[in-house]
């Protein structure tokens, strides 16, 4: 084989050999970019994957079919701008943070007593209202004395929920408020040591030392029953949270999520 001859086919394989590179190359990139449109198009934006993941989460332990009348995600930062704040004494302080998975209202109280709320109409007398939600404590308040819901002293607790009835004329409004203690039994019931018209019920008891959320789901019609010993005269008219230590003068540290709002519509499953 000539020397020419010889060059010509090294000349010729090169060639080929760039081209196969070349080819090869720009189907990588182009696998490449078949993935990130697919990625793109069934993967939605970290926030409102968060949400979806929350949802499916929430759609697992619901006791309830509801239909949503409301739904606070606390996803957002300003998403307390909605609510309003009813101060007693000194002002919690509210505000949205985040975790890996989820993001949550933080309440703070260092001997301070302020309510969130938010005014919404639920009808209660002729439908079947359902309020859900999660919660977590980290701290609660100091107390001297045996915890109590029947007394003003020492009347501090990490976390509490409130469903509103208002009235025409105030004295008449109604509240069922759900409470997180540290030491009272859960299901207890009892009247508020400041109205007749405001009634207790513990939700939850009790510190859990692994830092778990909780998940409350309630029949809002069946929990008036039971508190007022009759059905609701009147429609809700607003829902509140609050976090207070201000007649222990001590702290409180507690977190919520998820608040939903809605009309039963049938039972999912038994628990």
């Amino acid at each position: 084989m000539t020397i020419p001859l010889f060059q010509n086919r090294i000349t010729l394989c090169m060639r080929k050999y760039l081209q196969f590179k070349k080819h090869k190359i720009n189907l990588f990139y182009l696998i490449l970019l078949v993935l990130l449109l697919i990625l793109f198009v069934t993967i939605p934006p970290c926030r409102k994957s968060l949400i979806m993941l929350k949802k499916k989460a929430d759609q697992a332990t619901l006791r309830y079919k509801m239909n949503m009348v409301k739904w606070f995600s606390f996803s957002e930062e300003n998403a307390l701008k909605e609510w309003e704040e009813k101060i007693f004494k000194n002002k919690v302080v509210y505000r949205i943070e985040k975790g890996k998975d989820l993001s949550y209202v933080r309440a703070r109280s260092k001997a301070s007593a302020s309510a969130l709320y938010y005014k919404v109409r639920l009808d209660a007398k002729s439908r079947r209202p359902v309020v859900s939600w999660k919660w977590k404590v980290e701290k609660f308040p100091i107390k001297k004395l045996p915890e109590s819901i029947d007394t003003k002293n020492e009347d501090d607790f990490a976390a509490r929920v409130y469903v509103i009835f208002p009235a025409a004329f105030f004295t008449k409004s109604k509240v069922l408020e759900y409470i997180w203690a540290e030491t009272i039994p859960e299901g207890t019931v009892g009247t508020s040591p400041y109205s007749a018209n405001i009634k207790l019920i513990v939700a939850k008891t009790g510190l859990d030392l692994e830092g778990k959320w909780f998940f409350e789901e309630r029949d809002i019609a069946e929990d008036y029953k039971t508190a007022f010993g009759n059905a609701p005269e009147y429609d809700i008219g607003a829902v509140a949270f609050m976090t207070n230590a201000e007649h222990t003068g001590s702290s409180a540290d507690a977190m919520y999520d998820e608040i939903k709002l809605g009309y039963k519509e049938g039972l999912v499953s038994k628990r």
